[in-house]
């Protein structure tokens, strides 16, 4: 039996969508075994009115199935599809199934899956971490152009720093600008609910869909008989399986945007360092994060395109680093940073959502804020938490790039840099390795204005040359 043939626990996933209207859209998903079926209804319930179709219904409930495929043989759309449909979901299956081979199966941060399905050495190659599942639809679509009337964005806002800082930007250049909150029935939306309850009182243009897509996950994972559920059971700060989060809020955005106007997605990615994204047994990967990169922004941009939809996906933060995006959010929008709660792990505490302070995303926010001059009391940070980050830091298996680690355990005198010239490009703007301009990937009517903003607290720009970076002679 091969490694494949092994951990295909599913003969088949099915995505059928059953209702839709101008409020709703619903559907079943069915993952067949050879002795049973696992079957969960899906349901994405708007705030504001929609425009769908069967098509665009049945793509919207086809997204979270995807962070399964590795495990099954086949993917079947039993709705209309178009030849854009099942080329663009062939290849995220494909690029998904890798990201959850190499950082799941291979690169374990925890031990979720049973020892006897970890691959050995010799498994561990491109066409095992592709999968095999096979993509097919059960009738065909034909794509209709949909001119989308207006020009405003939305900022998928998740209560973190990046959408916080992004909304800032985007309102400040744009007040038209809209935001989009995705609750997907999980403890996701404690870290967003600060932000959402100010957003829906001061502005306009906020948008929100409640899905129950959180609760299918928990329902395939915990009937997956090749996870150790014992693990499943422990707290951790990482999914078991899914990878493909994304895709399932942009791709859910799109009936939002036809019926109201809105060109693009804007979404948080913030940089990610290409000198720590090496490939792993010479097999090119995104270290679990595909679906928050320029590579996702272009293919989802192109296929929706494709299919004669006129929207965007992009970010206007993807050149700077976190601690970049903190102190400008600190010293720029001080009304917004008051709404951050980037923790994973909230709970609610009289009346008010408050980190745990102690997990490896609240100890690198703690050091942004500290390195910006910021206060972390006004999040609701504990003194504890505070007085404690050293030591919790020292023995965290932290999940920021090394430059941007080493930076800042330096700034706060944490350890001590001799090579604190290099890791200046921290700090700064960066030309990445594809570009020939600063925010080459940031729309037109944006560039200027993002840029003008962002370098006021990052004046000095670096370039990728040599395997390293350096700083631009030209400022």
């Amino acid at each position: 039996m091969s490694y494949l043939q092994k951990i295909s626990e599913f003969q088949n996933i099915t995505v059928t969508p059953t209702s839709y209207d101008d409020h709703r859209i619903e559907g079943d998903i069915s993952l067949e075994r050879e002795t049973d079926t696992l079957k969960f209804h899906l349901i994405f319930s708007y705030s504001d009115r929609i425009e769908a179709d069967q098509n665009l219904a049945g793509l919207i409930l086809a997204m979270p199935a995807i962070n399964f495929t590795l495990f099954s043989k086949k993917l079947t759309l039993n709705f209309p599809a178009s030849e854009s449909d099942v080329a663009a979901i062939s290849e995220f299956v494909r690029i998904n199934n890798r990201e959850v081979f190499i950082n799941k199966l291979a690169r374990r941060r925890y031990e979720f899956f049973r020892q006897e399905y970890v691959p050995r050495d010799e498994d561990i190659t491109e066409e095992n971490s592709n999968g095999n599942t096979l993509v097919s639809a059960t009738s065909q679509y034909v794509d209709t152009p949909r001119k989308i009337q207006g020009g405003s964005n939305a900022v998928l806002s998740s209560g973190g720093k990046e959408s916080l800082l992004s909304y800032g930007m985007l309102k400040e250049i744009d007040p038209d600008t809209h935001a989009f909150y995705f609750n997907e029935s999980g403890g996701h939306w404690l870290t967003a609910k600060t932000a959402y309850d100010y957003y829906s009182a001061e502005f306009s243009n906020v948008h929100k869909v409640w899905s129950n897509v959180d609760r299918f996950y928990r329902y395939v994972l915990r009937n997956m008989r090749i996870l150790d559920q014992r693990v499943m059971n422990m707290k951790t700060d990482t999914y078991p399986v899914q990878l493909f989060i994304f895709p399932v809020y942009v791709m859910s955005m799109i009936p939002v945007a036809i019926e109201h106007g809105i060109r693009g997605a804007v979404l948080g990615d913030e940089f990610d360092d290409p000198s720590d994204m090496q490939p792993f047994h010479g097999i090119r990967h995104y270290y679990g994060i595909y679906d928050q990169t320029l590579d996702f922004n272009r293919y989802m941009s192109g296929y929706l395109h494709s299919k004669g939809i006129d929207f965007t996906v992009w970010s206007a933060v993807y050149p700077i680093t976190g601690g970049v995006v903190e102190n400008i959010l600190i010293k720029r929008y001080p009304d917004l940073f008051r709404l951050q709660r980037s923790c994973h792990s909230c709970r609610s505490v009289n009346g008010k959502i408050v980190p745990c302070g102690k997990c490896s995303k609240c100890l690198g926010i703690l050091m942004f804020i500290l390195s910006a001059g910021g206060d972390p009391h006004q999040i609701l940070y504990s003194t504890e938490s505070i007085e404690n980050l050293k030591e919790n830091v020292s023995r965290e298996r932290m999940r920021l790039d090394t430059d941007e680690l080493n930076y800042m355990k330096a700034k706060l005198g944490f350890i001590e840099a001799d090579d604190m010239e290099r890791l200046q490009h921290v700090s700064g703007m960066h030309l990445l390795p594809d570009e020939h301009q600063l925010f080459q990937h940031v729309p037109d009517s944006y560039r200027d204005g993002i840029m003008r903003i962002i370098s006021q607290y990052a004046p000095l720009s670096y370039s990728y040359t040599g395997g390293a970076w350096h700083q631009s002679e030209k400022q």
